[in-house]
């Protein structure tokens, strides 16, 4: 659906987006991460043509961005809606006008049953003759994505479209973006610096660090087993004891649901420490970590039950030092 390959954007002297290279299938919610000013609305612009690259290749839809003229740009941008994170609303004007616009330029002709499907859709069909500067931020934002989907694009871009909402109203827009998404296998691309939306819709993710990228893949993989650079975003706080082993358990999908300290514990007739963790929505799972420390005597005993029975592991050393990831020994 969306290719990028070795794409280079220069605004002067100063580059702010070097040799990213990124992957969307259609259907797929994509995430771009990062802090402020790491380049993740300049690489959204990239990809609807907002903004010219200076090098490498930007494919949508099987079609290289740079190489058309304004009218085919046109027709391009029209395939691909946009919601913001301040809503860009029309204040004057009342939510069916709001959703009404795109089709208005386009010269659209079933304005009316269209607008109010897409109102039923976001759950606002009783407020299409309310003036928006009435309606609360998470009711602006759902008038903002049925205005995206007003002309039924097959990419809708978010741009921090969930940072000027509090908690509560984030996860309800995050849901009417998943059932979107479920709903008409649309593709949509999530530029965000709140992990908490990453870890809840994002099937893989762009993190991005001063226009270069630091982590490329599937949400679950790199959130489980963070790099450096992720896990200086990530954060995971805990405690380790000093004294006997710590060893950081991973809960990926297909373990998820499983009681595997309590097995474990059982099997062997040891008694472990929790001494951290954080078990997370991760899409429709719970996925995460917890640390144990087990006692020296113990080791080699717990260990050897690790490897027989291939659970996701790693020894973490007192102080925190560069985790040893012996899960493939």
């Amino acid at each position: 659906m969306i290719q990028v390959s070795h794409l280079l954007k220069r605004f002067g002297s100063n580059v702010v987006l070097q040799n990213i290279n990124m992957h969307v299938r259609q259907g797929e919610i994509f995430g771009i991460v990062g802090h402020s000013g790491a380049g993740k609305s300049t690489l959204l612009r990239c990809l609807n043509g907002l903004e010219a690259y200076d090098e490498g290749s930007v494919k949508v839809m099987g079609v290289e961005v740079a190489s058309l003229d304004p009218r085919d740009l046109r027709q391009l941008q029209s395939k691909m809606g946009m919601i913001f994170q301040n809503f860009n609303l029309m204040a004057r004007k009342n939510v069916f006008d709001n959703v009404a616009f795109p089709l208005q330029l386009w010269h659209r002709s079933d304005r009316e049953k269209r607008v109010m499907e897409l109102l039923d859709l976001v759950g606002l069909a009783d407020k299409a003759r309310q003036r928006v500067q009435s309606l609360s931020g998470g009711q602006k934002q759902r008038v903002g994505i049925a205005r995206a989907l007003a002309l039924n694009p097959s990419i809708l871009l978010c741009d921090e479209a969930t940072s000027a909402l509090d908690p509560k109203t984030t996860s309800s827009i995050l849901d009417l973006l998943e059932d979107i998404n479920r709903r008409l296998n649309l593709t949509i691309i999530m530029v965000t610096h709140q992990m908490e939306v990453v870890k809840r819709l994002c099937h893989s993710l762009l993190l991005l660090d001063g226009g270069k990228t630091v982590a490329l893949g599937k949400t679950e993989d790199l959130f489980l087993s963070p790099t450096k650079d992720m896990q200086a975003i990530v954060e995971n706080e805990y405690t380790l004891i000093p004294g006997g082993t710590n060893i950081r358990l991973m809960f990926p999908r297909e373990i998820s649901q499983q009681s595997v300290i309590t097995q474990m514990a059982r099997s062997l007739g040891i008694d472990f420490s929790i001494v951290g963790g954080k078990l997370e929505r991760y899409l429709d799972d719970v996925f995460g970590f917890l640390i144990v420390n087990v006692q020296d005597q113990d080791i080699e005993a717990v260990l050897r039950y690790l490897k027989e029975h291939r659970l996701y592991w790693e020894i973490l050393e007192y102080p925190v030092k560069q985790a040893t990831d012996a899960s493939n020994e």
